[in-house]
């Protein structure tokens, strides 16, 4: 418990007056994203594959024509990994600060995103929509991850992204207005504050961390098909 407690109180510090929006639109199984990402810290997923669902897609090249173009130095990723902690690359005027030709941003992961300009900046995803069988395996601690596929609905919705929790699993989301959302899974349900919605349910483009105690984690398993 104190390496969970050291953890979230770095990251509520950090993601005081962070939000993102997102517009999804797709033909079939193609489509792109526009995330909008505000000044601060964010939580950002890309739930589309730019190549096929096979191939592992990098932060660079998959941001560099975005994030490298000489107007967005000095933003920030933050890739966490429950073993070795964060990786953290920085655009900027020359390339990459960090490994971000080795660090993967796939459907079902996530990243934090520092926005240091006063504007919003918009990023865009473009791919191929993920189909099939679809697996998430979320380790034992933290996890910093986002559904596969461009929805938002109930995690454990069973006719959408089914995770079936483990008792006493957690979920953080980050809601702009009222700070962070907490959900505990409970033998009869989620637990939450008042005035919460009574199911976990991250936007399109929009990470969380699942925080599971078992040794065994879980795999957030779905079939998804855009016909």
């Amino acid at each position: 418990m104190r390496t969970k407690t050291i953890l979230l109180s770095g990251v509520v510090a950090a993601l005081s007056g962070a939000s993102l929006m997102a517009q999804v639109y797709s033909l079939n199984a193609v489509g792109y994203i526009n995330v909008t990402v505000p000044p601060n810290f964010s939580m950002l997923a890309d739930q589309l594959y730019s190549v096929n669902q096979t191939t592992p897609q990098y932060i660079s090249p998959l941001l560099d024509s975005q994030l490298l173009d000489g107007n967005h130095n000095g933003v920030e990723l933050f890739k966490y990994s429950n073993v070795n902690g964060y990786t953290i690359m920085i655009a900027t005027s020359t390339g990459w600060a960090g490994p971000a030709t080795t660090t993967t941003l796939n459907p079902g992961e996530a990243v934090f995103i520092y926005n240091p300009y006063t504007t919003n900046m918009t990023l865009t995803f473009v791919g191929q929509v993920p189909q099939g069988s679809l697996t998430n395996t979320l380790f034992q601690n933290f996890n910093l991850v986002s559904s596969i596929v461009p929805q938002s609905d109930a995690l454990d919705d069973p006719a959408g992204p089914a995770l079936v929790p483990n008792t006493g699993d957690e979920v953080f989301l980050y809601d702009p207005v009222n700070g962070y959302e907490i959900y505990v899974s409970t033998t009869s349900g989620w637990a939450v504050g008042a005035g919460l919605p009574t199911h976990p349910t991250p936007a399109v483009g929009q990470g969380f961390f699942y925080y599971t105690a078992k040794p065994a984690g879980l795999s957030w398993t779905r079939t998804f098909s855009v016909i």
